[in-house]
């Protein structure tokens, strides 16, 4: 008994050396690779982290969308042939009868025609009321109806070019007009409105360039017939009247000088005026 006595603090020593050891040995050797690692080593587990690996990466990039270029003719469709395909306000057709007024408002001036479609004109809003329509696309569109009634079109400068010229022109042309103001004749006599009666002529060229407007009331337009709509207008005098048809109103864009037609004679204007009124007081 007092033998094994003796040898229990030896042994204790040894069992405290022997957990220091394990210890240090413990501290200073190699981290084991991690569970996850160990299992990734099988082909289950490798195919499983291929899937989820990216395949790729998704770079945005801005990039500027220049709109395509339109022809004459895709022009024509989507703005102009709304009013020129059935001759609303007095627009020139598309047909070969209407011939004779394109080459009226052509003149020999293709510049000229050019700017009043970029301007307006009457009854014609500003670039056909597409604002985004460039001055060439808009003489594409020119020329294509002009070739589609059959009219020849000379070589026409580039419109920027034409439009300085039409700058550089415009003192000449305010002096023309101030001119024109200063040789116009005195206004006509008044005419009363009960003593005005319709004619032959004025009922020809109502039908030929006032109808499209005073039959529907386009654009605010007075229809015929309608007592209510006309009495303010009548109330202003047939001299008014008059003034108003002839040279048009500049208040009202859609009220263009002789109906947009200038080849009419202030005569047929005016009877075509005796005539609407006639039929509405």
């Amino acid at each position: 008994m007092s033998g094994s006595h003796e040898k229990l603090p030896r042994l204790f020593w040894v069992q405290i050396v022997l957990v220091l050891i394990v210890g240090v040995l413990y501290l200073f050797a190699p981290t084991p690779k991690g569970h996850g690692d160990a299992e990734a080593k099988s082909p289950e587990q490798k195919q499983m982290i291929a899937a989820l690996d990216p395949i790729g990466s998704v770079a945005l990039k801005k990039e500027e969308v220049v709109a395509a270029a339109r022809s004459g003719d895709d022009i024509v469709k989507a703005n102009c042939a709304v009013c020129h395909s059935i001759g609303l306000a007095n627009a020139p057709k598309l047909d070969a009868g209407a011939k004779g007024d394109w080459e009226t408002r052509l003149a020999g001036d293709m510049n000229a025609l050019v700017q009043s479609a970029i301007n307006g004109k009457g009854g014609m809003p500003p670039r056909g009321g597409d604002p985004s329509l460039t001055d060439g696309e808009i003489q594409d569109a020119i020329v294509s109806m002009l070739t589609t009634v059959g009219v020849e079109v000379a070589e026409a400068a580039p419109a920027d070019t034409a439009a300085a010229t039409t700058e550089e022109a415009a003192p000449a042309a305010t002096t023309e007009v101030v001119q024109s103001a200063e040789e116009k004749p005195a206004a006509v006599e008044e005419i009363s409105v009960a003593a005005v009666a319709s004619s032959e002529l004025g009922e020809s060229t109502y039908k030929a360039a006032c109808f499209a407007c005073h039959d529907t009331g386009v654009a605010n337009s007075p229809i015929i017939g309608d007592k209510v709509a006309w009495a303010p207008r009548l109330e202003l005098g047939m001299t008014s009247l008059y003034n108003t048809a002839v040279n048009g109103d500049p208040a009202k864009p859609t009220m263009p000088a002789k109906g947009g037609n200038p080849s009419l004679s202030d005569e047929a204007v005016k009877a075509a005026v005796d005539h609407m009124v006639s039929q509405s007081r």
